[in-house]
């Protein structure tokens, strides 16, 4: 779950909060305007406090509408409250500076700072420092900037109704945030429960691929040791040359198996995303497999158009090595296989890797991503797995292609940044035998 999902909750109640705020400062402000009205206040002075009111109310309902991630949403809280102790310091000097009904009203900007991010964030600071700046100024303002005074009881109705509203104001915010962060309290609980389980059946799966890899090094141990015992008795021997060479092919394929079962065990780390360009890191791996593609005499045909993504450069590489020599593997000498790279339109990167090989039977593709199904004698089955784990930890989706006799081809979509995968990340089809020529 990446931040903007852990925050979902809370970002909501915030927002409700928002709504509730602009609702319950239409309602008081009403009153109060009626209340003024009554006092005979002047009526220039009620029109000033109407226009700056409907322009507070604007810029809110503006700011509120384009508020769409956890960030953006503290800036456009710390600027609505910003707006909100501009719009009653304006009030509040219109109806009497410092002796104003209105002034008790202005603490609440700071104290909801204080809430919604903590004493010690530099929005309750900045909005501390602001109702500093505000007070400062209406006390240093002429009487005749003040206006009149306000007969007592119409003074008394506003003070109350001012009151009124910052404890209710205070009252919806501490709901709101409460209810938010139970739900997300409950989110986390259920995403645990998850990973937990996800943990469980990743350690049986490994629990399994060991007792696999101590059965698959056991025979080529078997060999070596019979091998250099041979050796150790006749060392001068004309076969001594060739039984090494049997020894050191034995070596190699230990050493895939192991760098096979380590690169499956790694789906359980996190990732290391970074900006990366998936052209270059296909590139590479490439260039990793280069001997084997000389060796057998295989082409390769590469477009790779640049792919910015952010994502894991080391576990990517990692899955398309594998993808890449499985399709070198089923490749025969003088074959083909062709790499291409293309950014969406919409965001994200498509990677296509197609070979001209023997292709892969239509009862065997669904079975493709099971731990230790492989059509290869010498292989392990985990390369599909692993790189099926890889693209699943981006957020992305991996589909394979293949028509028996004539080659296969591998898509992957990645996203422009990792996200929870929401579909299995794995799809295989069956392309239809081609027509005789």
């Amino acid at each position: 779950m990446n931040r903007g999902q852990r925050n979902s909750y809370l970002i909501e109640g915030k927002r409700q909060h928002t709504a509730t705020h602009l609702i319950g400062t239409t309602l008081a402000t009403s009153i109060n305007f009626g209340i003024l009205y009554d006092a005979g206040f002047p009526l220039w002075r009620i029109g000033a406090l109407a226009l700056s009111f409907l322009v507070f109310m604007s810029v809110q309902w503006l700011i509120i509408h384009r508020t769409a991630h956890g960030e953006s949403l503290d800036r456009s809280f710390t600027i609505i409250n910003s707006i909100a102790q501009l719009h009653m310091s304006f009030a509040a000097t219109l109806t009497g500076g410092l002796h104003s009904p209105f002034t008790p009203s202005l603490a609440l900007g700071a104290m909801l700072a204080f809430i919604f991010f903590g004493p010690r964030r530099p929005s309750s600071t900045t909005m501390v420092g602001l109702l500093g700046v505000l007070i400062a100024i209406m006390a240093v303002l002429p009487q005749s900037a003040l206006g009149p005074p306000l007969p007592n009881a119409h003074y008394a109705l506003l003070a109350v109704s001012t009151i009124g509203w910052s404890l209710f104001m205070i009252h919806s915010f501490l709901v709101k945030l409460s209810d938010a962060t139970v739900r997300a309290t409950c989110a986390i609980s259920d995403l645990r429960a998850d990973r937990v389980a996800d943990a469980e059946a990743q350690a049986r799966r490994l629990q399994s691929v060991g007792a696999k890899v101590a059965h698959e090094l056991k025979n080529p141990l078997a060999a070596i040791k019979g091998l250099v015992q041979l050796v150790a008795r006749a060392p001068e021997s004309p076969k001594t040359k060739e039984r090494l060479a049997v020894v050191e092919s034995e070596v190699d394929r230990m050493e895939a198996i192991l760098r096979e079962y380590l690169s499956f065990a790694r789906p359980l780390e996190d990732l290391q995303v970074l900006p990366i360009d998936l052209a270059a890191i296909t590139a590479d791996a490439a260039s990793v497999l280069s001997g084997r593609l000389e060796q057998g005499r295989i082409a390769v045909e590469a477009a790779l158009d640049p792919a910015p993504l952010a994502g894991d450069a080391r576990r990517l590489k990692e899955a398309l090595i594998n993808l890449l020599a499985n399709a070198i593997e089923a490749t025969p000498a003088g074959g083909r296989i062709r790499i291409a790279t293309m950014p969406r339109p919409c965001g994200g990167v498509r990677l296509e890797i197609s070979d001209t090989g023997r292709g892969i039977r239509p009862e065997d593709l669904g079975r493709l991503g099971t731990s230790f199904f492989t059509t290869r004698a010498a292989g392990t089955g985990l390369g599909v797995v692993l790189a099926v784990g890889v693209i699943a930890q981006h957020g992305g989706a991996i589909e394979i292609a293949s028509e028996h006799g004539h080659g296969t081809q591998v898509t992957i979509e990645l996203p422009a940044e990792p996200r929870q995968a929401t579909t299995t990340p794995l799809t295989t089809r069956a392309v239809r035998a081609r027509a005789a020529s």
